[in-house]
C-alpha cells in the first residue's frame, strides 16, 4: 500500500528549543509563514509536554535530548564536524538544517522530517505486528502438540479441534490457543498442589 506523502503543515504544532539569537528569529518567522503554531524556548526548557508538538527543532552544537520519540527533530548544525554530525545520527532527528539559517531550505527540512519520521513509525508497527504473529504461531504449535499428545491424534486432526473451538466461541485461533496453555498451566500447578498435600498430611 502506497503512503500518503504529506506537504502541508498548516496547524502543525513546533517546539523550538533554539538560542535566542536570529537563527531562532528566521526560523520561528518562516514557519509562521507556513502557518505552524511556535512555542519558543530555550535549548534547556524543561517544560515539554508529551503530546502537545508535532515537531521539535534542536541545536546539535552542543548536546540535546529526545523529547519524545514519536515526535521528529529537526536538528540545526552550525559545524560540520563529526562528533556534532554523530550526535544528530545517534539521536536520530529526521532532517537538519545548516546555520546560518535562511528561510530557504526550511520547509525541505520539515517535508523531509514528517515524512521521514511516518515511515520510521510504520516500519516499527510493522515489526510489532509481524513480532505479534510470531509469538501467536509458537502458542499455536504448543497448543497442537499439546491436544496431539493428550488425545492421541495426528496434527491435522488437533488444528481442526482448535480451528472449530475457536470460531464457536468467536476468537482467534491463537486466542484459543492461549486459553489452552493457560489451562494446562493452571491444572499442572493445582495437581503440583495437591501432591504437595498429601506429602505433608503423610504422619
Amino acid at each position: 500500500m502506497t503512503s500518503q506523502i504529506r506537504s502541508n503543515f498548516r496547524g502543525a504544532r513546533a517546539w523550538v528549543a533554539l538560542p535566542d539569537d536570529q537563527n531562532r528569529e528566521i526560523l520561528v518567522r518562516t514557519l509562521d509563514r507556513l502557518g505552524l503554531s511556535v512555542s519558543e524556548r530555550g535549548p534547556d526548557a524543561t517544560d515539554f509536554v508529551a503530546g502537545q508538538q508535532d515537531v521539535v527543532f534542536v541545536d546539535a552544537d552542543q548536546d540535546f535530548m529526545v523529547l519524545d520519540s514519536d515526535v521528529p527533530h529537526i536538528a540545526l548544525i552550525g559545524m560540520e564536524a563529526p562528533s556534532r554530525l554523530a550526535r544528530v545520527v545517534r539521536h536520530r532527528a529526521a532532517s537538519v538544517l545548516m546555520k546560518p539559517l535562511r528561510a530557504t531550505g526550511i520547509f525541505t527540512a520539515l517535508f523531509l522530517a514528517f515524512n521521514e519520521h511516518a515511515i520510521r513509525q510504520r516500519e516499527l508497527m510493522e515489526r510489532d505486528n509481524l513480532a505479534r504473529r510470531a509469538e501467536g504461531r509458537r502458542v499455536v504449535i504448543k497448543a497442537i502438540l499439546k491436544i496431539m499428545r493428550d488425545d492421541d491424534v495426528s496434527d491435522d486432526e488437533a488444528y481442526r479441534r482448535m480451528r472449530l473451538a475457536s470460531m464457536a466461541k468467536r476468537i482467534s485461533i491463537e486466542e484459543f490457543a492461549a486459553e489452552i496453555l493457560v489451562a494446562s498451566t493452571s491444572s499442572m500447578r493445582l495437581a503440583g498442589t495437591a501432591a504437595h498435600e498429601r506429602k505433608t498430611r503423610k504422619p
